[in-house]
């Protein structure tokens, strides 16, 4: 089983640390790679530390989970978002989904419903991983093709 690298987010430190110590993130196949209190501590750590996954509050100062969502989005491609609040607001829930977040999840958060939102996460970055390790396959046999081609038709001359 591959380990995903994970960032937490969330201004309320009480509960920052219940997420990062409450949850047995190795069991699921995760590795807490770092925790912040606002989505610009998030993207401060995105080039050093290159999470899969960062799930992150909504309500935050400074920048809020909604603009981060957005900004990994556009940035980092390879990253995936979980989106949660204490908030059971729609309009929460359909900004979540604008900014493409993996889920949106309500605190307190039931432990199945966050763990079959951490099992749907695994799912799509394995797949994803699949196809990257596929598509540079491809690319390697077809550029092999490619050298094996251009030295038979030099042999030709």
């Amino acid at each position: 089983m591959r380990t995903f690298s994970i960032i937490l987010a969330d201004d309320e430190q009480n509960i920052l640390y219940g997420m990062k110590k409450g949850i047995n993130w190795e069991e699921l196949g995760f590795i807490v790679a770092g925790t912040a209190q606002n989505g610009k501590e998030v993207l401060e750590m995105m080039d050093d530390l290159h999470p899969d996954l960062v799930i992150s509050d909504i309500k935050m100062p400074f920048m809020d989970g909604l603009e981060l969502a957005k900004t990994i989005h556009d940035n980092y491609m390879n990253t995936k978002v979980i989106l949660f609040s204490g908030w059971d607001d729609f309009e929460y829930a359909r900004n979540a989904i604008k900014v493409k977040a993996l889920d949106y999840l309500l605190k307190p958060c039931d432990i199945n419903d966050l763990l079959a939102v951490m099992d749907m996460a695994i799912q799509k970055l394995d797949k994803e991983k699949e196809e990257k390790v596929l598509g540079q396959f491809i690319i390697s046999a077809d550029n092999k093709y490619n050298e094996a081609n251009s030295y038979n038709n030099s042999n030709k001359y």
